[in-house]
């Protein structure tokens, strides 16, 4: 009989957890990267600049395409409007609510099952 390390599990769920995400958002056809933006405008206007200071942490993934490249998708989709700044528009604000609320199923039932107590030693 094969036993598996801890580390095995963690990638595995890790693996699935991120599959079931960048499932989500391209149900609602967008990228990770776009899904950044649009958090990051929802809670604020932010010129490119801000953006790339506020994304510049975050890891990159394959399917992510520049900021600048990903920007200009949102902002030809409606959903970000430049003027001094850029913004979601009331229909990318919509747009954003709806994913948030996938993005929420999602981790409810990631996190089915788990305790937020402690963990047995």
């Amino acid at each position: 009989m094969s036993t598996r390390t801890l580390a095995y599990w963690l990638a595995l769920v890790d693996r699935l957890v991120e599959r079931g995400f960048a499932g989500a958002l391209e149900e609602h056809g967008i990228t990770r990267m776009q899904w950044r933006i649009m958090t990051a405008l929802g809670e604020s206007p932010a010129t490119a600049d801000q953006l790339d200071e506020t994304l510049a942490d975050l890891p990159a993934y394959d399917d992510d395409a520049t900021a600048a490249e990903q920007l200009g998708e949102l902002v030809e989709s409606g959903w970000v409007e430049a003027a001094d700044a850029y913004r979601l528009t009331e229909r990318g604000r919509a747009a954003h609510d709806h994913i948030l609320d996938a993005v929420a199923e999602l981790r409810t039932r990631v996190l089915t099952d788990i305790s937020p107590g402690r963990s047995r030693r």
